[in-house]
């Protein structure tokens, strides 16, 4: 009976523990999402304000909470500090959670921090700045690889598998867009982001993670077209203005990768049996 007291306690001691970690890890997440771009090292220096180069205190760091007690603003200068920031924190805190109560404390669980926070910094920056950076998504598929080794979940020839579909896929369909439009009409960048994800998720899981990225990508795009239009509309911009050209910036502004990283990440949450219903449906 003690045993069973014990064992119920120590579950949300280590829930609110793996939590905590995740929100300390979001803020270095932040630190990669911000650097990278620059080709900054992510260790050195210490985090600074972008404006007037304020150190920032280590109570100034405290996820989430310091940029509530700061007002989202620089104790320096006063320059405002993006929400993006409390955000990613708050989002690799959760996800970490979801993770731990997906895999309870196993080497599967650490294996998907890593992938979460990979996920989070690669879908931010493609959606800051449309690019996909191999360094950040190439160590991905090799820690998957890596995990097949270990864990029960997924052998080594499903992880194997799993690249090679979701990268192939991809690389295919960018091939026969091109010889019927002429176009390009995805980067190489998406194609990592998929084969890193199949090096987690296997063979069996790629056509889900294209179908609800695809799903999601197409709801987004719809509804950031219809907010688009209605402040364009708001400031006087004729109907046809905005459907002659005017939504180039818009569609420029949609890009797949973000949406791959989300599917992936929430697919690799969802439990087994969940996942298999969901198979069956689009099968």
């Amino acid at each position: 009976m003690s045993e069973m007291l014990n064992s119920t306690q120590f579950v949300p001691f280590t829930a609110a523990v793996v939590l905590i970690f995740g929100l300390l890890t979001g803020s270095f997440v932040n630190v990669c999402i911000y650097r990278i771009p620059q080709s900054k090292s992510i260790v050195f220096p210490p985090s600074s304000c972008t404006k007037c180069s304020h150190r920032i205190k280590w109570y100034e760091n405290i996820p989430v909470l310091s940029w509530l007690f700061l007002r989202g603003k620089c104790s320096g200068c006063g320059e405002k500090i993006s929400m993006i920031y409390p955000l990613v924190e708050m989002a690799n805190g959760f996800l970490y959670l979801a993770a731990f109560i997906r895999f309870s404390v196993s080497i599967d669980m650490f294996f998907t921090f890593y992938f979460i926070s990979a996920m989070i910094v690669i879908a931010v920056i493609d959606f800051k700045t449309q690019y996909v950076y191999s360094a950040v998504v190439l160590p991905v598929a090799v820690l998957g690889v890596l995990r097949a080794f270990f864990s029960p979940s997924i052998s080594l020839t499903a992880s194997f598998l799993g690249i090679i579909a979701g990268a192939g896929l991809l690389l295919t369909a960018i091939a026969v867009f091109y010889l019927v439009t002429k176009k390009i009409g995805m980067g190489l960048g998406d194609v990592y982001i998929l084969g890193a994800i199949g090096s987690y998720t296997g063979l069996k899981m790629i056509p889900l993670v294209l179908f609800l990225a695809s799903f999601s990508a197409i709801l987004f795009f719809f509804v950031a077209k219809m907010v688009f239009k209605k402040k364009r509309l708001a400031e006087n911009i004729t109907k046809e203005d905005i459907n002659s050209g005017n939504e180039k910036d818009l569609d420029n502004a949609i890009y797949f990768g973000p949406f791959l990283a989300g599917s992936g990440v929430l697919l690799l949450l969802i439990p087994p049996y969940l996942l298999e219903n969901c198979l069956f449906l689009i099968n």
